[in-house]
């Protein structure tokens, strides 16, 4: 049976290979002047910022409840990664950009490609394997290697869809400088060099977009998405003294941790530990069969139509 990756295991991981990106790749673009070194240099710098944030992030988040946060700190997290996007588009993403648009307009000379080819294809294999990891994050959240996308859409793991896009864009841009540097080798016209650059630049800030745009739903307050919302009201309605789900909320309280509030119409004439015991089975059984079921509370009520008769 394979090791359970935490949150923290992955964002560590994506921060060593930030960090060996970030440091290796500078080295590289300024010894060879390519500005898709550069590029891949600040992109590296985006990734060691993010994930450092990140790791703060899911530190905080895991912080007890107290009085002042009854349920805990869960959702800091998600302001964690909005810093994060922030970051990734205007400090990396637009600079990137720059640099590579002033390849083309005024080439510069590119020394030792051999050297850049070679830190490329060590940044590909790096952020490869760090990719692979937030993958499988979301696998084993998922239950189910088929169920990673579903993750990767619709839950609160955002720390780890965060990395998942840093790691995926880095592997995409190692890939479109490999190409670009490429192509100068052949051509010998160093405009391709900022190609690279414009493209990882272009890559980072349409990534940017999408990770804010997603965590921007979570810090209103999403809700579980439909089928989990369906299957929770089914685990309920199993159970024999329950006649319906008068009501069902959710909302995400943190990475992978999801407030549940219930009501529930039960039969009549039951006593008060039938009642209790009754409650305390469906917590049981929702926190067992959903995944991220965080805070779990049911009510009894009386439908509407009952209390007008």
């Amino acid at each position: 049976m394979s090791k359970t990756l935490s949150d923290k295991k992955v964002v560590a991981t994506s921060l060593g290979v930030s960090t060996s990106d970030v440091t290796l790749n500078f080295i590289v673009g300024l010894i060879t002047g390519s500005q898709t070194m550069i590029a891949q240099a600040l992109q590296g710098l985006s990734d060691l910022v993010t994930a450092s944030v990140l790791f703060i992030g899911v530190n905080r988040a895991d912080k007890k409840p107290d009085a002042k946060h009854p349920l805990g700190y869960g959702r800091e997290v998600f302001f964690w990664v909005l810093i994060a996007g922030m970051f990734m588009f205007m400090g990396t993403g637009f600079i990137s950009f720059y640099l590579g648009y002033q390849q083309i307009v005024d080439p510069q000379a590119i020394d030792t490609v051999g050297l850049a080819f070679a830190m490329l294809t060590f940044g590909l294999l790096t952020n490869i394997y760090a990719f692979s990891r937030s993958v499988k994050r979301l696998q084993q959240v998922g239950k189910g290697k088929a169920a990673w996308k579903h993750q990767l859409l619709g839950s609160s793991l955002v720390e780890t869809k965060a990395t998942f896009t840093l790691d995926f864009l880095g592997s995409v841009s190692a890939f479109f400088g490999l190409v670009a540097l490429g192509m100068f080798v052949i051509t010998d016209d160093a405009r391709f060099d900022g190609v690279g650059g414009i493209l990882v630049g272009v890559s980072m800030m349409a990534a940017a977009v999408a990770l804010i745009a997603d965590v921007r739903g979570l810090i209103v307050g999403r809700t579980a998405p439909p089928a989990t919302q369906k299957k929770i009201e089914q685990i309920v309605e199993k159970h024999k003294h329950v006649r319906d789900v008068l009501d069902l909320r959710t909302i995400f309280m943190g990475s992978s941790k999801m407030l549940i509030l219930i009501e529930v119409h039960l039969d009549d004439g039951l006593d008060t530990d039938k009642i209790e015991k009754i409650l305390d089975e469906i917590k049981a059984d929702v926190s067992s069969q959903i995944p991220g079921a965080y805070h779990i509370q049911v009510e009894v009520e009386t439908p509407d139509e009952e209390l007008r008769a």
